[in-house]
């Protein structure tokens, strides 16, 4: 046949042909055979040679050809018909081919796409001129060498019919097998599965071999039928959600486990930007401490970064406490002062002296007049954790994975110092010991390279990823006057109504409190305040702050002296005396008038008369200074005129002059 090609025709080479039913195996043969037989063909589009038209090559080729390119068709096919909306005339009958593919198994489905391949087929070959029952007939033979089963002519009649007057996105659908598996259940009677069901499903969490014993022991004494044990074994998996099976023999933890976890990105940090800190307590050894206490509950407050996860600070006590709290983050501030601190919301991390006032703390009483904790004041802003088991995610906090298996603890117990000791009162270590071993496996911590996080990707370690944070942008830090507020603790006190005292409770004896008194105080007296105060120096006095964070002045402090203390009575009355006549300075000073003056303006102002002067009064002396009464002395003195209130400086040298002569 003469060279030629069709816009519809398709084309393949010797290489693809070779091999097809009825045609050479070679691609010698293919060439030899179209020479002969005048196949239709064209120079390849690419590289040297020929190519053959599909018209030219015998009706089995043709068919094999179709079956060999269908299972791309197939796929694309079976994804149109996912995707393709339900025509609304024949919407059961697809809606129920659609729900049923949905729902069939792997198996199912590929069998659905092997139908499919033989339907098109059939269809691409009719309308190449071959007869339906030809076409079925090659098809059949064809899926048959392949050892497809089932791919007898009538069930490709079937297959036809199934799929009759539907839209082709639907064929795949339509061709899924209706075949669900055996649904027969074995008899067992209602009483013995509820109580198998109820006992098995309980937090004893007995095996399923256990419940099914003494299920049958129930059932030969209340005459039950019960099927084997892999049959109720394989109906409560089948019936009873895996999630429900866990809430109920695990309890609600263990479901809670079941629930994806949320990731977070941390690069949205910079380095020392935002913190995290927890407490890991060192169970496992026994700990001698510099007081004498022999105690396993040694506790290590500890401050990670969050962005490049290097553990930044921590402080070793005796128990999880409020101090450690405080005073671990004093040494956090040494390195740098974050902006975000995330903590668990417990009542050592909560506690009014460090949170109080940050929103979302759950713990304690809130008061208003609790003021601002420390870390507020400090411009670091407190983020609670929920560590509820049931409700909330306690490992959600980068350095909780720091303590796990193969992280601190386990470091720190299994140190080559610390080897067959600390596993007994007998055998302590002492608090010393711990240390050093704690600052040592926290720098091997820091220092360990090829970490698998987002700042140190694979290769860095925690320290070389701190050390690039700070290199891009410098953290915050934080003055040492500043830092110093951290080394106090913090009290909420009432400045007394009448003197401005305050007292706090700290170092206070079972009759007595420290009392601290500021001249400032008078004009605070009965308000609310914090003191903060270092609990190891109380007579250094007290650092008053207002509720709102402001500070306000310091307050000294008032020992108590002994009661026969006159040289410390003598300075404090001095003190007194200064203190009075400042007093009455700033009071002549801020009554810069005196009442005449002010009657004088009154009067000038409102027109009202100005007042006269007011006469000078003797002062007449009364007690064990007035004199006695004698009449031969009192007849000499002048009478005194009615309504004078007293002699005059006249009346005194008359008498004075009378007395020097009766003397002559």
């Amino acid at each position: 046949m003469a060279d030629g090609s069709a816009s519809t025709e398709r084309w393949y080479t010797a290489a693809e042909l070779a091999g097809l039913p009825e045609l050479p195996g070679t691609e010698r043969g293919i060439h030899t055979a179209a020479e002969r037989e005048q196949w239709v063909k064209r120079p390849r589009q690419r590289g040297k040679g020929w190519e053959y038209g599909y018209s030219s090559l015998p009706t089995v080729a043709q068919a094999a050809l179709i079956l060999r390119e269908r299972p791309t068709l197939a796929a694309n096919g079976m994804q149109r018909a996912v995707d393709q909306v339900v025509d609304r005339q024949d919407s059961n009958r697809l809606a129920a081919a659609l729900e049923r593919m949905d729902n069939a198994s792997e198996h199912l489905k590929a069998i659905a796409a092997e139908r499919l391949r033989a339907v098109v087929t059939i269809v691409d070959l009719v309308e190449a001129g071959t007869s339906m029952m030809q076409a079925r007939q090659l098809v059949s033979q064809q899926l048959q060498a392949e050892g497809i089963k089932g791919a007898s002519v009538g069930n490709i009649a079937r297959w036809q019919a199934d799929v009759e007057d539907a839209p082709r996105t639907h064929w795949f659908a339509l061709l899924v097998p209706e075949y669900c598996g055996r649904q027969a259940e074995a008899p067992c009677d209602p009483r013995a599965w509820d109580w198998y069901k109820s006992y098995y499903l309980t937090r004893q969490q007995p095996t399923h071999a256990s419940a099914y014993r003494r299920l049958q022991e129930m059932a030969r004494s209340s005459s039950w039928s019960i099927p084997s044990g892999k049959t109720l074994a394989r109906r409560l998996e089948r019936e009873v959600d895996i999630n429900v099976r866990v809430y109920l023999r695990e309890g609600k933890e263990a479901a809670a486990r079941r629930l994806p976890v949320q990731r977070r990105d941390r690069s949205v940090f910079g380095a020392g930007e935002a913190v995290n800190g927890d407490g890991l307590k060192f169970d496992r050894l026994w700990v001698t401490f510099e007081d004498g206490e022999i105690i396993n509950t040694a506790t290590c407050w500890i401050w990670q970064d969050l962005r490049t996860g290097r553990i930044l600070a921590w402080r070793l006590g005796k128990t999880e406490s409020t101090d450690l709290f405080r005073l671990s983050t004093y040494d956090l501030t040494a390195i740098c002062a974050p902006s975000d601190v995330w903590i668990d919301n417990t009542r050592v991390a909560a506690n009014k002296m460090m949170t109080a006032g940050a929103e979302n703390r759950h713990r304690f009483k809130s008061d208003p007049a609790d003021g601002m904790g420390l870390l507020q004041m400090l411009g670091m802003t407190p983020h609670f954790t929920n560590p509820d088991k049931e409700t909330g995610n306690p490992g959600s906090k980068p350095i909780e994975r720091a303590f796990g298996i193969g992280g601190l603890h386990t470091e720190v117990v299994g140190h080559p110092d610390l080897q067959d000791r600390g596993y007994s009162r007998a055998t302590a270590v002492t608090e010393a010991e711990l240390r050093a071993v704690i600052g040592v496996e926290v720098a091997r911590h820091n220092a360990q390279k090829g970490r698998r996080t987002d700042a140190c990707r694979g290769v860095l370690s925690f320290d070389d990823a701190w050390e690039a944070g700070i290199a891009e942008r410098a953290p915050r830090v934080l003055s040492e006057s500043q830092r110093r507020m951290l080394l106090m603790c913090r009290e909420r006190v009432r400045a007394d109504s009448r003197t401005g005292t305050v007292w706090i409770r700290a170092g206070r004896s079972q009759y007595e409190r420290n009392s601290y008194w500021s001249e400032d105080l008078a004009r605070h007296a009965g308000r609310q305040m914090v003191a903060h105060y270092d609990p190891e120096n109380l007579s250094a006095g007290i650092h008053l702050y207002a509720l709102d964070g402001r500070y306000l002045f310091e307050a000294k402090h008032m020992p108590t002296v002994a009661y026969n203390d006159v040289a410390t009575g003598r300075e404090d009355a001095k003190i007194r005396q200064r203190l009075i006549k400042l007093n009455k300075r700033k009071a002549t000073e801020a009554a810069r008038l005196d009442a005449l003056e002010r009657q004088k303006i009154y009067a000038a102002a409102t027109g009202a008369p100005e007042p006269a002067p007011a006469k000078r009064s003797r002062k007449v002396v009364h007690g064990h200074f007035r004199r006695a009464v004698d009449p031969a002395r009192d007849a000499a003195r002048p009478r005194v005129v009615e309504n004078q209130e007293g002699p005059t400086p006249l009346d005194h040298f008359m008498i004075a002059m009378r007395k020097r002569a009766n003397d002559q």
